[in-house]
């Protein structure tokens, strides 16, 4: 996986325009191979469901190997495989994107204010930032699911709150150096507000790292949600890729598409979300890993 690095900006020439940036990104063939794959496993989750049966119908023979009616078998109860792979990947997919999204929001605001403001403000969200970063994730999951119960929000809820100070790390470390460049202080000396440097000029030049460091978090959601539903921490009205998982240990043996399709779904969509990620962090930061 590429090192998360800050983009160099000051590249012979200026500043590489954005347009071609993403055109170049767009172009490289393994973000064409992988952001194929991750659009077809978001289109059939999210539009999927539409298309198949109930995933809680036992109208099925159980155990019935894949073909015929039901092109990914059935599970012990006679449920249509493919039915509940399809909801899965759509609550897999809610929680990794939606962890993300939240992770990126409080990273940037807390982060970028610690950055730019630095002193005391700075002092303060760090350590908020770290006393988050330091809560197992775990333990507060088994402890939320005791007192709440389990469900998808407050799964996404957990997830967020202790991941979100990975991006606030590279939003702060991106913030403070964007705070000392020439066009933020020319603002300064121009009259301008603190907050509308920050909001104006701190914040969209901050994005391009955090959103790299954004994608590694949506395969870290989902490989996580995964491994709570595995344990038995999840949503029992739907059905994810991990609760797949859990349910078909002991029928590793006799029955292996129960185990085997939805690891495979997983695999696919976390390689794919890293690769594109690793793509992203290639074209924003060109001189990573060259030899000088």
């Amino acid at each position: 996986m590429s090192q998360i690095a800050v983009p160099d900006i000051t590249q012979a020439g200026g500043t590489r325009p954005k347009q071609k940036t993403w055109k170049v990104y767009l172009h490289k063939p393994v973000v064409i191979i992988f952001l194929t794959l991750l659009a077809i496993m978001v289109v059939v989750s999210f539009v999927g469901p539409s298309f198949v049966g109930s995933p809680f119908s036992t109208a099925h023979t159980p155990l019935q190997a894949p073909g015929g009616q039901t092109p990914l078998g059935t599970d012990h109860l006679g449920r249509d495989y493919l039915a509940r792979v399809v909801y899965g990947g759509r609550t897999s997919l809610l929680v990794g994107f939606s962890v993300a999204l939240l992770c990126m929001t409080a990273g940037v605001l807390v982060g970028g204010l610690a950055g730019f403001y630095g002193g005391i403000v700075d002092t303060l969200l760090v350590k908020v930032a770290e006393f988050f970063q330091v809560i197992p994730g775990l333990l507060l999951a088994l402890v939320a699911a005791a007192l709440l119960g389990s469900n998808v929000s407050i799964i996404i809820g957990i997830l967020a709150v202790t991941m979100w100070p990975i991006v606030a790390r590279i939003a702060r470390a991106e913030a403070m150096r964007i705070a000392e460049l020439g066009y933020v202080e020319s603002a300064r000396a121009a009259g301008f507000s603190r907050f509308r440097i920050f909001w104006s000029d701190v914040i969209p030049n901050a994005m391009p790292p955090v959103l790299v460091a954004t994608t590694m978090t949506v395969g870290l959601a989902i490989l996580l949600e995964s491994g709570l539903a595995f344990l038995g921490i999840g949503d029992a009205n739907r059905p994810s890729w991990g609760a797949l998982l859990n349910l078909a240990q002991p029928y590793i043996t006799s029955a292996w598409w129960l185990a085997v399709i939805p690891g495979l779904c997983i695999f696919i969509v976390v390689l794919a979300v890293n690769m594109l990620g690793d793509a992203l962090n290639d074209v924003l930061n060109p001189n990573i890993g060259k030899v000088k």
